[in-house]
């Protein structure tokens, strides 16, 4: 502090004993400085100094989420890669982060083909929103992709390998899926037709448009989630695609309003998907998020496929 008789103080503010600044008063005469005016003045001064120091703490705890927030989106991004395009399918996939900061989650997709030809298609729900679920969801990701390249064989049964791959990797993390397989139609429908199988790991369940506007959605009973019970049984489901007919795979984040059940969601989503098959499937996806996710409070993930009306009979390239 100054002389005592003049009309302005200053205390430094320490924090861990570095100074980083000072608090002044001044008035506008000379002011006598008594002892209890020091010890007031040093007092919140004190205060001041805890109180930025807060601040500052706050700032860079801020700072290092929204640096975490940037690596799990870049981490999930690179593996969220664009699909293929066989000759026989128009296959379009989003992926929309949660409104809320720091909030990446383990939503992802998958499309690629296996060793017969068919075009394998998944998407899943990795629980939790940080870093460990973007991990995980790599993990698993990763390992689905080893496991049906090498075990061509009906969805229930990839899915069934997948979770003993998992155990036996000790990857150790829960996720819905609902793993597809296109392949040809039955010989009596046309060349054009296509089979849908599935199975569904606890997932919402995928919904079909079809080629007259009407939406429905394939309920047929989920199975356990991942990551739970390596030996429990898994089934298949099948649906024959007319051309025309649209496919949606997509994550609880599109359906799931804090507050609602989880069936209005889904019955707002095959009211808004209702007349939308005119769309291709780009535009499809976009209308989807724009209508249902703007405000998401979970990230979205998203898959649509439309078999090729004009393509011949499937066959392995």
């Amino acid at each position: 502090m100054r002389a005592a008789t003049e009309g302005s103080a200053s205390v430094p503010l320490r924090v861990h004993g570095r100074v980083f600044g000072s608090l002044s008063v001044a008035f506008d005469g000379p002011h006598t400085w008594r002892a209890a005016d020091r010890e007031l003045l040093e007092a919140f001064a004190a205060l001041t100094s805890q109180a930025l120091e807060r601040i500052s703490a706050r700032e860079a705890e801020r700072a290092a989420t929204r640096a975490s927030q940037r690596l799990s989106e870049a981490l999930q991004r690179s593996l969220l890669t664009d699909p293929p395009q066989p000759n026989d399918l128009h296959i379009a996939v989003r992926y929309q982060p949660a409104a809320q900061e720091a909030q990446v989650g383990g939503d992802w997709y998958d499309a690629f083909l296996i060793a017969d030809g068919r075009t394998t298609l998944v998407i899943g729900d990795v629980a939790g929103h940080d870093r460990t679920a973007t991990a995980g969801m790599a993990q698993v990701r990763n390992v689905l992709r080893g496991v049906a390249q090498t075990l061509v064989e009906p969805p229930a049964a990839v899915l069934s390998a997948l979770d003993r791959a998992m155990r036996e990797l000790r990857v150790s993390t829960l996720t819905t899926a609902v793993l597809c397989q296109v392949g040809q139609g039955p010989a009596h429908a046309g060349p054009a037709t296509r089979v849908l199988r599935w199975s569904n790991a606890g997932h919402p369940p995928p919904l079909l448009l079809h080629h007259d506007g009407t939406a429905e959605l394939l309920w047929r009973p989920a199975d356990l989630l991942l990551g739970v019970d390596a030996d429990t049984p898994r089934h298949n489901h099948e649906v024959v695609l007319t051309p025309g007919a649209t496919v949606v795979l997509y994550t609880d984040g599109l359906v799931e309003r804090r507050g609602e059940p989880l069936d209005d969601g889904l019955a707002r989503l095959q009211a808004v998907a209702a007349g939308l098959s005119h769309l291709t499937t780009e535009q499809l996806c976009d209308v989807l998020l724009e209508r249902l996710a703007q405000d998401a409070e979970d990230d979205v993930a998203l898959l649509v496929l439309r078999p090729q009306s004009d393509h011949g009979p499937y066959s392995a390239p």
